[in-house]
């Protein structure tokens, strides 16, 4: 995503900077906005009745003006140092290597990675069977990744469009996984026998499936995509490509 920059949004984000001197210098102009009003459009009659006016210096203008440009200065000198810090330290997430690791065991430890699951009748008798499929992913980074997403789609000719993976103990969509963590993710299900009237096989499989293409995105993370080669006539049905780094 590209954001729009302009110099409205740059001074609204110095401005978002939680600095002292952000409000030192709101009162600063307040101060200095009262003299210029008593020494130039009014002042009492009886001062004795505004003491506050007796407490103001008698600066010359000019002498108010380059404080304030000084205090100016250094304002925005160190919001902007600390808006740039934030924007570096931003980049630099983006320019690392990606913590995040997409798993695929093919000898399917405590069937793990793919599975036969039984969806039951009312009566609890068996309605139907499908193939499960998922990967693990692992935060192989030492920061929490925040609000994981896995995206899967075919890549043949066929249309499909993509869907979102379900995160198998939480049953949710987006999850957090801190340092170390390792969370399995169902990827796609697929009918029971594998083989049904109707489907493409051969070359013609090849083409209109393709191969099965994971992408996984976190917040100020890179995303991270892994392409497997698919077939629904073997055990496991995904494998990897030999290409693949």
């Amino acid at each position: 995503m590209t954001i729009h920059q302009t110099r409205t949004n740059h001074l609204k984000s110095l401005w978002a900077e939680g600095l002292w001197g952000k409000w030192l210098g709101i009162a600063w102009f307040a101060l200095t906005t009262f003299p210029f009003v008593r020494d130039e459009f009014w002042r009492p009659d009886n001062e004795s009745h505004w003491k506050l006016i007796s407490l103001l210096p008698q600066w010359t203008f000019s002498t108010w003006s380059s404080m304030t440009l000084a205090l100016l200065l250094a304002w925005v000198y160190e919001a902007s140092y600390r808006s740039t810090s934030k924007d570096k330290a931003r980049l630099s997430i983006y320019e690392a290597p990606s913590p995040i690791e997409i798993i695929f065991d093919p000898n399917n430890r405590q069937s793990r990675f793919w599975s036969i699951e039984a969806v039951m009748k009312p009566d609890n008798t068996v309605s139907h069977s499908y193939y499960r499929y998922a990967v693990a992913i692992h935060n192989t980074g030492g920061r929490t990744l925040r609000d994981v997403q896995v995206v899967i789609e075919l890549t043949g000719e066929l249309r499909n469009s993509p869907s979102v993976g379900e995160f198998e103990m939480l049953k949710e969509q987006k999850a957090d996984l801190n340092p170390g963590d390792e969370r399995f993710v169902t990827i796609f299900r697929w009918p029971y026998p594998a083989i049904q009237p109707g489907m493409l096989a051969g070359t013609s499989a090849k083409w209109g499936y393709g191969g099965v293409k994971i992408s996984v995105s976190a917040m100020d993370t890179r995303a991270v995509v892994h392409t497997f080669d698919f077939d629904y006539t073997k055990e496991p049905m995904l494998s990897e490509r030999p290409h693949d780094g």
